[in-house]
């Protein structure tokens, strides 16, 4: 289910037939900041997005300690020119290669989040359409942090219920199950090409 935005809302309420708004309309507010507060599983999607994001820091930074050890290691006094000209050409060569991991691993991270906040999105969905017909609700905005200053007052008790019982609900469904796909394992670096043998 898509969820509408205020605008589009208020556009629907106001262009129903007078006698059908005699009744006050029936709305609710989903707010999935509040659903990663309150589901167990909305975190587990949360922890595994940082355990991948960390994983690829790690590398990162592992790689940049190891360009400073070498750019450390050019500044030697007891080095040859010839040796240290070889080890300038290795930073380089290690500059460039880093730059390259550093967008590699963003690209896999955002494909990453992309295929699981998708999971996430398809799970949750279905339920949040479920609780709305059971409470035959006319509409549904979604809260989000971007979107706060569009609402002059909310009682937060209120606003919060329909996020918690969409919580309830989902932790529910999927109780036992992994919270998200498993991510890509990452491609390993590739092996230099063996010294060919003369003869």
């Amino acid at each position: 289910m898509r969820l509408i935005s205020a605008f589009t809302t208020l556009a629907i309420i106001a262009s129903v037939p007078m006698s059908a708004q005699d009744s006050a309309p029936r709305f609710a507010i989903f707010a999935p900041d509040q659903l990663f507060k309150t589901s167990a599983r909305a975190k587990k999607v949360i922890d595994q997005l940082d355990g991948i994001g960390k994983g690829f820091q790690s590398r990162i930074e592992s790689k940049q300690k190891e360009l400073e050890k070498m750019a450390e290691q050019v500044k030697s006094p007891g080095l040859s020119d010839e040796g240290r000209a070889k080890l300038q050409r290795e930073l380089q060569d290690g500059d460039l290669a880093f730059k390259r991991m550093q967008e590699d691993s963003q690209k896999e991270f955002n494909k990453e989040s992309e295929k699981i906040y998708g999971q996430f999105q398809t799970e949750v969905g279905p339920i949040v359409e479920e609780v709305s017909k059971e409470r035959k609700l006319q509409v549904v905005f979604q809260y989000t942090r971007q979107n706060a200053g569009m609402f002059a007052y909310t009682d937060e008790k209120w606003a919060v219920d329909f996020t918690d019982e969409v919580a309830k609900r989902y932790d529910a469904k999927f109780e036992g199950q992994s919270a998200a796909p498993k991510p890509a394992a990452p491609k390993p670096a590739p092996k230099p090409a063996a010294p060919k043998k003369n003869g």
